[in-house]
């Protein structure tokens, strides 16, 4: 169990915490807070206090946004303590506002309306950007028949109509250099290197350069994900959000650390503690991985035919969310309703991935996103028969039906489990392609939702529960075996960026320890939400690797310099131990890192024919070139070939470093 306090908090890619760099939150730590940012007490009776991080942006219309430094404003949001009789249960945590920039339509991922009010402009899926766009249906099941004979609209006299045939997107999309066209994009792998042999056109674009590394047509955008996955936008504006992250260590078994243990994890699961969020993208990334194959509950369906001529159709009659525009007052967009037999997959108008379509508008367009390969309908994405946040269960054991149901906790009881919640915290809204839509109470009823028919309510305490063996199928989970928990090399989905210090860290920031490491996203959130605890419940088998007992060496004392000032030399002391009988040779490594991040490290020095039973010391020096006022915390470790038992071989000592 690992409860959550501001000590968990991140300042930036750096890794570090509040706990080692006290200039991340002000008034708490050494720095005091600005004069026009100052902490307050929160509705829930909590003081927050400001941050300052790297977790934000600087936006600037029609051109884009570069990411924050740590710069002292302490301007990215607002944390404090939860106390219960004194004691620490927890963190309440409120970002400070979104920030916005303006872009040229359709190269945004948000429409703006009058009074400020949007909406999501941006999906992963082609078929749900085309149904907020158009009548055409590339993959038919609404206005075009399964066929593919696209509807005629007409006026109930007659008087107007259209044929949607005529209505397809604009799919030359553009590749833009400099703000410019240059060349059609026709593959969606993205470059992960200047002259990348993979014949890539764009490098991922995360909504920070409007120049580059993004496609136009006359009706969409495209930019890429790091996965690959496209990302269509056909709106006006950005937002980028400022982050509160935190990162948690929980212990894993001590047997999982033996270089040579690989056992298979049978369950895995991560219970949080904390209050329904009012954002559906407020992230649980343990490990740092992102798994966007949890699902939780998706509709229900029959399948008709097999393979390439499968069809699969609704068994629940359902409203669509329509994009998340609905608004029901008098002379306003009704909800669309889906009846059973609504297909939801029309595998023989899916894309062929591999071929080439022409110019002309009536022509497909490239097969960049999962449902259009798939064939899957704007239904499957956007009816409301579903849950993002519940364990999800097929009750029906004829393959041809999938009878969905959901349960907030898991339950083995319901039937075959067919996927976990969503790796995020549980919020009020759908989220994906339903992003500001709240989930109802009352499934399937008519949108816009009342009050009393809202299925979470934001600020209430909750549980959530995460399958953290989810992945893609046919595809190896890294948690699948113990190894891919405790050695980071053995997971390849994730990027290390700085490995010359211990732990190393990964391009998002977060620590890669020999232990469970979680980091946690807060996003967007203006009003307070509370994180209490997490807790790691794994079961495993496999055979005990035989410890080596002949080899057991422990760093027993260590000592620093209490403070010293430029141009002092601190020095340092460690006193090492063999505990076994056998005579033993190892070295001692010394490193530092200040409360701003810069990291030190000292050369290694050696122990030989270590006498069992006995004891030696070791010293340690280092020159003062500081002139800040600084703190370093100062860690020694000590190795010995065969030492197996990692609990007794470190220590930490505090240097205070002043300015005169």
């Amino acid at each position: 169990m690992h409860v959550f306090s501001v000590k968990d908090v991140l300042g930036g890619l750096n890794g570090v915490t509040f706990s080692e760099d006290p200039s991340i939150i002000c008034d708490i730590g050494e720095i005091s807070c600005p004069s026009d940012n100052l902490p307050f007490l929160d509705k829930s009776g909590v003081m927050l206090y400001p941050v300052d991080s790297e977790f934000g942006f600087y936006v600037v219309d029609f051109l884009g946004a570069q990411p924050k430094a740590r710069n002292g404003d302490y301007l990215e949001g607002f944390v404090g303590n939860i106390l219960d009789g004194g004691e620490i249960i927890g963190i309440q945590v409120a970002n400070a506002a979104t920030e916005k920039y303006k872009v040229k339509p359709p190269l945004g991922t948000w429409c703006q309306g009058l009074g400020g009010t949007s909406v999501k402009c941006e999906t992963e899926h082609y078929t749900v950007m085309e149904h907020a766009l158009s009548c055409y249906e590339t993959i038919p099941y609404f206005f075009a028949s399964p066929d593919g004979t696209q509807a005629i609209l007409s006026t109930p006299d007659g008087s107007l109509s259209f044929d949607c045939a005529n209505a397809p997107l604009d799919d030359n999309v553009q590749v833009l250099v400099g703000g410019k066209a240059y060349e059609r994009l026709i593959k969606a792998t993205p470059c992960v290197a200047d002259n990348d042999p993979i014949g890539c056109q764009m490098f991922p674009n995360d909504k920070t350069n409007m120049l580059d590394n993004i496609a136009l047509s006359t009706d969409y955008s495209i930019q890429l994900k790091d996965d690959g996955k496209p990302l269509y936008g056909w709106g006006g504006i950005h937002k980028r959000p400022n982050d509160i992250r935190m990162y948690a260590q929980l212990a894993l078994p001590a047997e999982w650390k033996d270089p040579a243990a690989n056992f298979v994890v049978t369950r895995a699961e991560l219970v949080v503690n904390h209050w329904i969020t009012n954002n559906p993208n407020d992230q649980l990334r343990p490990e740092d991985l992102e798994n966007e194959a949890a699902t939780g509950r998706k509709p229900s369906y029959r399948i008709e035919g097999e393979g390439d001529t499968a069809i699969w159709k609704s068994t629940v009659p359902c409203y669509e969310g329509d994009s998340d525009i609905i608004d029901t007052d008098e002379g306003s967009l009704e909800p669309s309703f889906i009846g059973i037999g609504t297909v939801l997959k029309n595998s023989p108008k899916a894309l062929d991935p591999a071929a080439s379509p022409g110019s002309e508008p009536s022509d497909h367009p490239y097969a960049f996103s999962s449902d259009l390969v798939g064939g899957y309908s704007n239904a499957y994405y956007t009816t409301l028969n579903r849950d993002p946040f519940e364990w999800s269960y097929d009750t029906n054991p004829d393959p041809n039906i999938q009878d969905f149901i959901g349960s907030a906790l898991p339950d083995a009881s319901l039937g075959e489990l067919v996927s976990g919640p969503r790796w995020r915290l549980k919020p009020n809204k759908f989220g994906q392609d339903l992003p500001g839509m709240e989930i109802p109470l009352i499934e399937c009823s008519a949108p816009p939702f009342a009050k009393d028919n809202v299925k979470y309510t934001v600020g209430i305490p909750t549980t959530t529960v995460i399958n953290l063996l989810d992945w893609a199928e046919g595809e190896t989970s890294p948690l699948a075996t113990s190894k891919g928990w405790v050695d980071v090399t053995a997971n390849e989905y994730v990027t290390i960026v700085s490995d010359s210090g211990e732990p190393p860290v990964t391009s998002n920031g977060l620590p890669m320890t020999s232990d469970f490491d979680l980091a946690v996203y807060i996003k967007g959130d203006s009003k307070s939400t509370a994180l209490y605890n997490a807790q790691l419940i794994i079961e495993y088998e496999g055979e005990v690797p035989v410890v080596n007992t002949e080899v057991d060496v422990a760093l027993t004392a260590f000592a620093a310099s209490a403070q010293a000032k430029f141009g002092d030399t601190v020095a340092m002391v460690v006193e090492v131990a063999n505990l076994k009988e056998s005579s033993v040779s190892g070295e001692v490594s010394v490193s530092g890192v200040t409360n701003r991040g810069l990291v030190i490290h000292l050369p290694s020095l050696a122990f030989s024919d270590l006498a069992g039973g006995a004891a030696t010391s070791l010293n340690f020096s280092w020159p003062v070139n500081i002139l800040k006022n600084e703190k370093i915390i100062w860690t020694a470790t000590v190795f010995a070939e065969g030492d197996l038992n990692n609990d007794n071989n470190t220590g930490t000592a505090i240097t205070k470093i002043r300015r005169f």
